[in-house]
């Protein structure tokens, strides 16, 4: 950028910029959204021993989720589409393939390392919730047997994508065959969901794990991630979405707002379930577009750190260290507060144990097992 042209900001942001955003091959900013997400849930998640800072920021995990559900509608109905461009159709099975090859090699490893803890320590092995992991239903296994603490508690949020995965593709191929606007019928969609939770909270005694974890009741955040998808293809919408991502001091807001319903909510169902859930949504899906804006076209401190380096490698390991958190940082936490007497740095300790063994996940199992699968030699 020549010296006299001033720094972008969202300020100055137009409706082919932020096509160009997101439209572009490789998004930028989205890994280091993946990574804010998997932070989020390790932070939410290791703080939960420590009494003083765990209702401040223990409840950050479930924030995580939410920033993934919206990504991966988004990500996933980009490459859809791009695909009916290319060929006026989706090839499912090669759909379902990259999927396999993406997520199941790691999904397949915690399993087995997870299992063999359990084995070798002499503990009781889930088996039931093991299976329904397997199969992807433990979201709905957990929300109508209390959602138990065990191995595969965690895993509800991948049964929830792969659900959609399944779904998805089949949906959007039969609106575009029929020539539907999907816009419209993504709205719908969400409206619908919004009003069945809300109904399920004023007039059942639905629980909160079945809330929580099904996908009937969290399909909004994904599908508020493919509503993101089809509006920026469309000129008109650019522009729209551009004008409201000019408003001054929008980032620095929906983060305090996103912070607050979070955490400030507490076991009112209604405010939680019923209400922060729904604008949790939408704030959610502008944030997404202000990240890809600022990391594609801005030239600041915040650009240069949503593409930095090490912010990126976080997320493209993010589901690794998603999986196998728990396994890691239990105990790693404890071993590093021991030795150094900080709870801080064993916390900080065990977050970077879980991106190392992550790391090498990636590199010497995940990558070459999703390059046989897929037959991609990328």
């Amino acid at each position: 950028m020549p010296a006299n042209t001033p720094a972008f900001r969202l300020r100055d942001l137009t409706g082919p910029q932020l096509g160009a955003a997101i439209q572009a091959t490789h998004i930028r900013g989205l890994d280091a959204f993946r990574a804010i997400a998997v932070l989020l849930v390790l932070l939410g998640h290791g703080i939960e021993a420590d009494p003083a800072w765990s209702p401040w920021l223990g409840p950050l995990a479930s924030l995580g989720v939410k920033l993934f559900f919206v990504l991966s509608g988004l990500l996933i109905t980009r490459l859809l589409l791009d695909e009916i461009d290319r060929s006026e159709r989706i090839d499912l099975m090669r759909f379902y393939r990259r999927r396999f090859g993406r997520l199941m090699p790691a999904f397949y490893l915690y399993l087995v390392v997870a299992i063999g803890i359990l084995l070798v320590r002499g503990k009781p092995v889930p088996w039931d919730a093991v299976a329904s992991a397997v199969l992807y239903v433990v979201n709905y296994f957990q929300a109508f047997n209390g959602a138990p603490n065990h191995i595969v508690s965690h895993c509800w949020s991948l049964a929830v994508e792969e659900q959609f995965y399944v779904i998805w593709p089949l949906l959007l191929a039969w609106v575009m065959r029929r020539r539907w606007q999907p816009e419209r019928v993504l709205v719908i969609a969400i409206v619908t969901i919004w009003l069945w939770r809300l109904g399920l909270v004023l007039f059942t005694d639905t629980s909160e794990a079945y809330l929580y974890r099904a996908l009937d009741t969290r399909a909004d955040e994904l599908l508020m991630g493919c509503l993101l998808a089809v509006l920026t293809r469309q000129p008109a919408w650019q522009a729209r979405l551009a004008s409201c991502l000019r408003a001054p001091g929008l980032v620095p807001a929906l983060i305090v707002m996103l912070y607050v319903s979070t955490t400030f909510t507490g076991d009112d169902r209604l405010l939680r379930f019923g209400i922060a859930f729904m604008f949790d949504t939408v704030f959610i899906g502008v944030l997404v577009l202000a990240v890809s804006a600022l990391a594609t076209h801005g030239e600041g401190w915040i650009a240069r750190l949503l593409n930095h380096a090490t912010l990126v490698r976080v997320g493209q390991v993010s589901y690794f260290m998603y999986l196998f958190h728990g396994l890691i940082m239990h105990t790693s936490v404890r071993l590093i507060e021991r030795f150094t007497g900080s709870f801080a740095l064993g916390l900080l300790g065990a977050i970077a144990l879980v991106y190392f063994a992550a790391r090498v996940s990636f590199v010497s199992f995940e990558s070459p097992m999703r390059r046989w699968v897929t037959g991609s030699s990328r």
